[in-house]
């Protein structure tokens, strides 16, 4: 599997579908790895799909300390992987963990996004439940890590399944207990590069597709409401639950597809911000 360097820190990816299509880098969520998004790239095979494990997971790097995890960092780790494969736009899009590192990228580059997908962003709504669960869930791996030793070693030969749904599981068994803490500290503690996301999203034009879903405190409706009134045409789908991705796969597919079939394909187009589209008249 193909690798890049951004600092000290190694970043693994892999890479669907067709090689000269339009490419869209897609960011996985918390704990989960590039395997995410492997049943969605079967069925968008025109699509030149990038799955980049972020750092903290999967075959990434995963620093032990908090210093290491900041959005801007986690943006800037999206941008590395397109300058790695020479790529002046690429479409960015991600889910829960991964929707804050796009709304990131965005922040620290903007104009090298050609579209953004924003799924089940963590905002200002959703930020009080997700210091209430993520930092207990820090606290737990701090002190109760080397409980879960074990189930890491015992990991390593399902990380290795053909299975994306056994390998999900098998990443989630495969959490390094202080890299999982220090990640989750060290992003409690830094918002400001994610709430720009939006506006910088809205400076450049950039065609984005957000999807938020009901009954999750976490990531709340409200959240991703949020981005749509702040990003200039940008469209507002909503899904039940998170678990569309695996039971609804060919309706998910159609909504990811259709919205990439949508946007010019910008893949070598120059690297300059696109007008901000105006009011419209009747």
């Amino acid at each position: 599997m193909p690798e890049l360097s951004n600092g000290s820190v190694r970043l693994w990816y892999a890479e669907r579908g067709d090689p000269e299509g339009p490419p869209t880098i897609l960011l996985h969520g918390l704990f989960f790895s590039r395997r995410l998004f492997e049943r969605l790239a079967r069925r968008l095979p025109e699509q030149r799909l990038l799955l980049l494990d972020l750092r903290g997971h999967g075959r990434s790097s995963r620093p032990t300390d908090t210093g290491s995890y900041t959005w801007e960092l986690m943006g800037r780790d999206v941008v590395a992987l397109m300058d790695h494969l020479g790529l002046p736009r690429a479409t960015v899009g991600g889910l829960s963990l991964g929707a804050n590192v796009a709304l990131a990228a965005a922040s620290v580059a903007a104009e090298r996004l050609s579209g953004a997908i924003i799924e089940m962003p963590v905002l200002e709504g959703g930020r009080p439940a997700a210091e209430r669960v993520f930092g207990a869930v820090a606290t737990a791996l701090q002190g109760a890590g080397w409980l879960m030793r074990p189930a890491t070693r015992a990991s390593a030969p399902l990380r290795r399944t053909r299975y994306p749904e056994l390998g999900s599981f098998a990443d989630l068994l495969s959490l390094e207990p202080r890299a999982g803490a220090a990640m989750l500290r060290g992003l409690m503690d830094d918002t400001e590069v994610v709430l720009d996301g939006p506006k910088a999203l809205a400076r450049h034009g950039v065609p984005t597709l957000v999807i938020g879903h009901r009954h999750d405190p976490i990531h709340p409706l409200d959240d991703a409401r949020a981005i749509v009134a702040s990003v200039p045409g940008a469209e507002l789908t909503v899904m039940m639950t998170q678990a569309d991705l695996r039971f609804r796969i060919g309706h998910y597919a159609d909504i990811i597809g259709n919205f990439l079939r949508s946007l010019p394909d910008a893949s070598s187009a120059p690297v300059s911000a696109r007008p901000i589209p105006g009011p419209t008249t009747p």
